[in-house]
C-alpha cells in the first residue's frame, strides 16, 4: 500500500512530484509505485488461498481509484494533476489483482509506463517552454507554440483516457488494459469495484482533456512575456516523447492476447503449465507434474467448458491462478454494457470538458463558487494532510518538544550542569580547605595516615 501509494499511505506520492521532471516520469511510470503491484501480482500463489485479504486489496484499489480521480478534477498545478492520475490507475491494478486477474494487472501496469511517462515528460517540456511555471490556469493556447509536444500529450490523453472501438481489440493502450480491468472486475463478482472504476474512468476523462484544454487551447492567461517567448523544447527532449509515443498507441494491441487473450496464449507467456482435454475426457497437463486426482477432475471440468485451462501447482509460471479461478473465462462472457461501459464513461468525460473549457469557459469558476465547501474539499485532498498533521504530526512534534525541554533540557543538561556546577565546586572547596600551607597540619596528616596504616595491618595480620 505504501510502495504503490494506495488510500491512507498515498500522501508522499504527490509531493514527490516536487523534484525534477524525468525524475517524476521515472518514479510514476518504472520504478517506486509499480513495485507494489508486482510484487502482488507474483505473490499471487499466496494471495489464491487468501481470499478475505484478496478482498481487501479490491475495496482499497477500488477506492483509491475514485478518490485520486475526485482529487484531479480541481487541481491546477499539471505535473499534480498527473501525480494524482498515477494513484488512481494504481487502484485500477490493485483491483485486477485483488480480483484475481493478476495479468490484467501486470498490462495495464505495462501500458501505463508508456503513457504517463510520456505525460510526466511532456508536461515537463511544457514547463521548460513557459519558463518554469507551472500553474495551468498561467497557460493557455499553446498549441501553436509548442506543437510536437501537444502532439505527445495528446497521444497520452487518447491513451490513458482509453480511446478505442468498442468490442474490438483496436485501440490505444489504455483502452484495452483498462478495459481489460473493468470486466476482470465485473467478472471477480466486485460490482463495488466495477461500478467506482466506471466513474473513475470518466473522472480520469474529464480532469485529463481538462489539462490539455486549459494549456493548449483558448486564449493566453497569466504573463504576457513568458508567453511570448514560449518555445518547443530541444531534440533532446521530444526524441523520448516520440519513443514512448509508439507504446502509448501500438503497446495495447500488441500484447494483448499475452496479458488478457486466452488461456493458451497467456500460459505461454507467462510459463504456466496448461491443461489439455484428452480423449477419454481426463485432463493432462502439459509442462508439468501431474496434479492430484481432485485437482484433475477439477481441471477437466473446467477444460471441458472453456477448453484449456491452467493447471500446475504454485510457483510453476510467474503467476499462479488456483482451481477456481475462473475470473478470466467471466471476463470473456461479460455482457456487452459493461464492455462498452468505460467507453461510455470516456465520452462523457471527454463532452464535460469540452463543455466547461471549450464551449462555456466561465462556468467552472461559478460552479466552484456555487459549491464551494466541495470544492474546497477537493482542492484540499479530502484534507487528508490535515488531518495527518493533526493526528500524527502535532503530536510527534509535541512529544518531541516535551523530550527537549523536559528530557534533554531539564534532566540531561541539569544534571551535567548541576554536576559540573554544584558537586564538583564543593568538593573542589573542601580539597582547597585541606591544602592550608601550615606543616603542622600536614605532620598531623601523616601521623594520622601512619596510624590508620598500622592498625590494618594489626588487623589483618599483614597477609594482604
Amino acid at each position: 500500500m505504501g510502495k504503490s501509494a494506495q488510500l491512507f499511505l498515498h500522501t508522499w506520492l504527490p509531493d514527490a512530484m516536487e523534484g525534477p521532471t524525468p525524475v517524476s516520469a521515472l518514479i510514476h511510470a518504472a520504478t517506486m509505485v509499480t513495485a507494489g503491484v508486482f510484487l502482488v501480482c507474483r505473490m499471487s500463489p499466496i494471495m489464491e488461498f487468501a481470499p478475505e485479504a484478496m478482498m481487501f486489496v479490491t475495496f482499497i484499489g477500488a477506492t483509491t481509484a475514485f478518490f485520486a480521480a475526485t482529487v484531479g478534477l480541481v487541481q491546477n498545478d499539471i505535473k499534480r494533476v498527473i501525480a494524482y492520475s498515477t494513484c488512481s490507475q494504481l487502484g485500477y491494478m490493485f483491483v485486477a489483482a485483488g480480483v484475481g486477474m493478476y495479468s490484467a494487472a501486470m498490462f495495464h501496469l505495462f501500458t501505463h509506463a508508456f503513457f504517463k511517462a510520456m505525460l510526466f515528460l511532456g508536461a515537463g517540456s511544457v514547463i521548460h517552454s513557459m519558463h518554469h511555471e507551472q500553474d495551468m490556469r498561467n497557460y493557455g493556447g499553446l498549441r501553436k507554440k509548442i506543437p510536437y509536444t501537444f502532439a505527445a500529450m495528446m497521444i497520452g490523453t487518447l491513451a490513458i483516457t482509453g480511446v478505442g472501438i468498442p468490442l474490438t481489440h483496436i485501440g490505444f493502450a489504455g483502452f484495452l488494459s483498462k478495459d481489460a480491468i473493468i470486466e476482470s472486475a465485473w467478472g471477480g463478482g466486485s460490482m463495488y469495484g466495477f461500478w467506482l472504476l466506471v466513474i473513475a474512468a470518466a473522472m480520469t476523462s474529464f480532469y485529463s482533456w481538462r489539462l490539455i484544454f486549459m494549456t493548449f487551447f483558448g486564449t493566453a492567461r497569466g504573463d504576457k512575456h513568458t508567453h511570448d517567448e514560449a518555445h518547443e523544447s530541444p531534440m533532446s527532449m521530444l526524441i523520448p516523447l516520440g519513443v514512448l509515443s509508439l507504446g502509448a498507441i501500438f503497446a495495447g494491441m500488441i500484447w494483448y492476447d499475452s496479458f488478457f487473450g486466452d488461456a493458451e496464449d497467456m500460459g505461454e507467456f507467462y510459463g504456466i503449465p496448461m491443461a489439455e482435454m484428452a480423449a477419454d475426457g481426463d485432463a493432462h497437463v502439459d509442462g508439468a507434474e501431474e496434479a492430484s486426482d481432485s485437482e484433475g477432475e477439477d481441471h477437466g471440468e473446467e477444460a471441458a467448458q472453456h477448453g484449456p485451462s491452467f493447471a500446475g501447482d504454485p510457483g510453476d509460471g510467474a503467476i499462479y491462478f488456483g482451481a477456481d479461478n475462473t475470473v478470466l473465462d467471466d471476463a470473456h462472457a461479460a455482457p456487452n454494457w459493461v464492455k462498452t461501459s468505460p467507453f461510455v464513461a470516456m465520452l462523457a468525460g471527454f463532452v464535460l470538458a469540452v463543455w466547461f473549457y471549450i464551449w462555456n469557459p466561465s462556468l467552472p469558476a461559478r460552479l466552484a463558487a456555487n459549491q464551494r465547501p466541495l470544492y474546497l474539499f477537493l482542492l484540499n485532498k479530502w484534507y487528508f494532510d490535515e488531518i495527518y498533521d493533526f493526528l500524527f504530526v502535532r503530536p510527534a512534534k509535541a512529544i518531541g518538544r516535551f523530550l527537549w525541554k523536559r528530557g534533554d533540557g531539564n534532566v540531561i543538561d541539569g544534571s551535567l550542569n548541576g554536576i559540573a556546577m554544584g558537586l564538583i565546586p564543593w568538593l573542589t572547596r573542601l580539597a582547597g580547605k585541606a591544602q592550608s600551607g601550615y606543616i603542622f597540619t600536614y605532620a598531623f596528616a601523616m601521623v594520622i595516615g601512619i596510624a590508620v596504616l598500622v592498625t590494618w595491618m594489626t588487623m589483618t595480620g599483614g597477609s594482604n
